[in-house]
């Protein structure tokens, strides 16, 4: 058997597999009398210069990680690192090029691909194109009616309408939107005027460039045959695979072609953030920056494992629940499995119908918990999520409809971790006081609402109901 002492295994790695012929080479022709015969050692020489290529593949996919991970922290202001140099701001006499940026962008993340005829505009007028493509993803009054069900659920403290909301945040976050009416990428400008150029929007060029490519096959829009089937935790992983994308895009174009620095590439958390000025309840914002925090990370694994190829791959595949997004793991697993449905064999209560019928998901379900909850004990309470169902009825004569949301869970200790983060969020919201030995049932009465936390499903499932009269909430425990 060959040994090698540590100095020269390091002298092997770094000569390469010629190396390891070049050091046998050296070696004395001599064999030991019950040594490996020659084309053992062949073959022996064979497997170790193949392992010593996949590893020096290995050792340089890890710089140019650390590398990015270093220019992405200094971008961050961390301590110790320094910050990429800001690229040159062009006069206002030398307008952006934006058809170079597209074409390089696209090259660099491998579309074929040409690039979008570019305007500068008002703030106002990308927010009403932004608005008018959310209407088409989630027409009528279906957005209005999600705001009623979060409401009637607790998770915010009045019904709004978050497709405004939502347009005012992407428009912000994004600097930009492609409206497919006119083919044409429209990018904010702040004193738009007629002839002059508009500000260089990166972020918006990637992100209009993935918009008009895959755009089509992750939003169907109106049409109806598969319009139903996107719930709320399957449309914000597949916002989440676009806007991910973009992200990624635009700082890996950035490390090799220095961009300057705009307001919008603060942390989401930073008070003087654009987004920060849009009146948008927490719970809400939380869900539309999912797809750029997450997806971002998301991205990032799907390029590790196989470059922009993998990336493009996805879009045929997009994934089905933020638990994906939150570990690609799942997402990369031939053996993956769907969220798990929950079968309810009659949703109607006293000769009514839901209004609205859902899957919130793994994200929206760690955000209800943290807001009573450690960020720690969220994460560990929704970490063994299976599936869940919102159902929200009206209730014309109370301030708040009726709601009811059954959720699955992997293991029974999963379920118990769920009730008892659970339990902690009402009894703080209703500032009651509930027993913590309780398990598997919490009554609760309070503010004019009738409360049932239970488990159910064989120790699988928990129940939360928030209803307006106590009859319908004894009724929506049979469901």
């Amino acid at each position: 058997m060959l040994r090698f002492s540590p100095a020269t295994l390091l002298l092997i790695l770094l000569l390469g597999g010629s190396g390891m012929g070049w050091w046998l080479s050296q070696r004395p022709a001599s064999k030991a009398p019950d040594g490996p015969e020659p084309e053992d050692l062949r073959k022996q020489v064979t497997l170790l210069e193949g392992q010593v290529e996949y590893l020096q593949g290995q050792v340089g996919a890890l710089q140019e990680e650390n590398t990015q991970l270093i220019q992405k922290l200094g971008t961050l202001g961390m301590k110790g690192v320094a910050k990429m140099d800001d690229a040159p701001v062009p006069a206002n006499d030398e307008p952006p090029d934006f058809v170079g940026m597209g074409l390089d962008m696209m090259k660099f993340r491998k579309l074929q691909a040409l690039p979008i005829p570019t305007m500068g505009t008002s703030a106002a007028e990308v927010e009403r194109v932004i608005l008018q493509w959310l209407r088409k993803q989630q027409p009528g009054d279906e957005a209005p009616r999600f705001g009623l069900a979060l409401t009637a659920l607790g998770w915010i403290d009045k019904p709004v309408d978050p497709l405004p909301l939502r347009a005012a945040v992407l428009a912000r976050q994004i600097g930009g939107w492609y409206d497919p009416e006119s083919s044409t990428l429209m990018v904010t400008d702040e004193k738009p005027a007629p002839g002059m150029p508009a500000p260089d929007r990166p972020l918006a060029i990637a992100f209009g460039q993935l918009l008009r490519e895959y755009g089509s096959t992750l939003f169907p829009g109106e049409q109806a045959e598969v319009h139903s089937k996107l719930s709320t935790d399957e449309r914000i992983a597949r916002e989440a695979l676009i806007a991910g994308d973009a992200g990624l895009t635009r700082f890996l174009f950035g490390i090799q072609n220095p961009i300057p620095q705009s307001p919008n590439d603060l942390p989401a958390d930073d008070p003087d953030h654009p987004i920060n000025q849009v009146p948008m309840p927490v719970y809400l914002k939380e869900l539309a920056m999912f797809p750029f925090s997450r997806g971002f990370e998301f991205s990032q694994s799907l390029h590790s494992a196989g470059d922009y190829a993998q990336m493009n791959a996805a879009y045929s595949r997009p994934p089905t629940s933020c638990a994906e997004v939150i570990e690609p793991e799942r997402f990369l697993d031939a053996t993956r499995l769907p969220p798990a449905p929950v079968t309810i064999s009659s949703t109607e209560i006293e000769k009514t119908q839901p209004y609205w019928d859902d899957r919130l998901g793994r994200f929206a379900t760690f955000v209800a918990l943290r807001t009573y909850n450690s960020e720690e004990e969220a994460g560990k309470a929704a970490r063994g999520w299976k599936g869940d169902r919102l159902l929200a009825y009206a209730a014309p004569d109370a301030p708040r409809d009726h709601a009811a949301w059954q959720t699955l869970w992997l293991t029974e200790a999963d379920a118990v971790a769920f009730f008892k983060a659970m339990r902690s969020c009402l009894s703080q919201r209703y500032d009651a006081s509930l027993s913590t030995d309780t398990l598997g049932q919490v009554t609760l009465e309070a503010q004019g609402r009738h409360v049932r936390l239970i488990t159910n499903r064989d120790g699988l499932g928990v129940l939360l109901i928030d209803a307006a009269t106590p009859a319908f909430a004894e009724a929506l425990t049979r469901l």
